[in-house]
């Protein structure tokens, strides 16, 4: 209890720090951009102190023919349209909300703090969570909106390192935190706090199909397919590998996947608005299919469940080995935790709980 209670104010601290530079770093506002016909690209970007390349990944969503146009001549005689230019600044100023983005901060720490003292503590764990599942939701997506979400904060850090993103303080203070969260417990922000994975997991208890309930995603399916869509983001960004063969460079892949935008409807992408019916009949059958197939911060948390502080934990000398764990756990973590075949990487664990509720001897603890 005492080393949480540390660990959660050791965060809480370092959002109030985090705090101070995203409101000396926030960009102004939309009103004061400086756009006009006669004004090249560079002068665009230099003048309204954003990246060229964020600029030009953002009209590319419509026309990747942007990124081969001369970057010195006025965008009147380029064909690209003031407007155009407007609302790809504008889209930029819209991520570049520091007080939303500290409020939401400070609420996670309040409801991570909450389910790790509290709610993982009691035997009544499912009843809550699915009430608590609907408030991240309805609190932290249709409120406040898509970001800051966890799957940006790895994305923008790539394109960070590829000057395709400004606002260097925002995204790496982001992905710190979201790095925290994920330390402090397994999972345990993906589990709780996400509210696209929030979301997918409501859709996923409606009760149809019930023997949807005993089957689970191999693990080794799940996790081979999200380094291959990540490895693909990393190759087309930097332009290496495939991205060489085939000439693609700046082209980030998560954009086409981004379902966080169903926060943030007027800005979804095309080919995700197209995939969303898929998206959410899939939600209804499989356990999170995002999270499990797709998100990259689901990649990175996984590799930190190695290292998290509070994680699923069993006694031996009260276990029974009677397998209900097993069967009550949405994915195949607890049968390799079970298993104890290797200590490191086993198939992720959400810090559901479910377990816990479920062991008749109360050998399973969230420690």
């Amino acid at each position: 209890m005492r080393k949480n209670i540390l660990i959660l104010s050791s965060i809480a601290l370092s959002i109030f720090i985090a705090s101070m530079f995203l409101l000396r770093d926030s960009r102004e506002l939309q009103g004061m951009n400086i756009v006009s016909p006669e004004m090249t690209l560079k002068q665009i970007a230099k003048e309204n102190n954003v990246p060229l390349k964020e600029i030009l990944h953002i009209l590319g969503h419509e026309n990747r023919s942007v990124w081969e146009m001369p970057r010195n001549k006025p965008i009147k005689n380029l064909g690209i349209h003031k407007e155009a230019i407007e609302e790809a600044l504008a889209h930029i100023n819209e991520e570049e909300t520091p007080v939303r983005d500290i409020l939401k901060y400070v609420l996670w720490v309040i409801m991570l703090g909450f389910i790790l003292l509290v709610v993982l503590k009691r035997d009544n764990i499912r009843k809550i969570r699915t009430i608590l599942l609907l408030f991240v939701v309805a609190v932290f997506g249709v409120f406040l909106g898509a970001t800051p979400n966890p799957m940006e904060s790895v994305v923008k850090t790539f394109k960070l390192l590829n000057n395709m993103e400004g606002g260097t303080v925002g995204v790496l203070i982001s992905l710190l935190i979201f790095t925290l969260f994920s330390l402090l417990g397994a999972k345990l922000f993906c589990s709780w706090g996400c509210h696209l994975g929030a979301l997918q997991e409501s859709l996923f208890n409606i009760p149809v199909f019930k023997r949807k309930y005993s089957w689970k995603v191999p693990f080794a399916l799940s996790i081979s397919i999200r380094v291959f869509i990540f490895g693909a983001f990393v190759m087309l960004l930097f332009g290496f590998g495939l991205g060489v063969i085939h000439g693609i460079k700046n082209y980030v892949v998560y954009h086409h996947v981004n379902f966080f935008k169903i926060f943030n409807f007027h800005d979804i992408a095309k080919i995700t608005l197209l995939s969303l019916p898929l998206f959410i009949a899939a939600s209804f059958f499989v356990f999170r299919p995002f999270c499990q197939f797709i998100c990259p911060l689901g990649l990175y948390s996984w590799v930190l469940e190695n290292f998290a502080v509070n994680k699923i934990t069993i006694d031996p000398d009260k276990c029974t080995q009677c397998q209900q764990c097993v069967e009550v756990c949405p994915t195949e973590a607890m049968k390799g935790i079970l298993n104890k075949r290797r200590k490191y990487f086993l198939p992720d664990c959400w810090s559901c709980g479910k377990c816990i509720e479920q062991c008749p001897t109360k050998a399973i603890a969230y420690k």
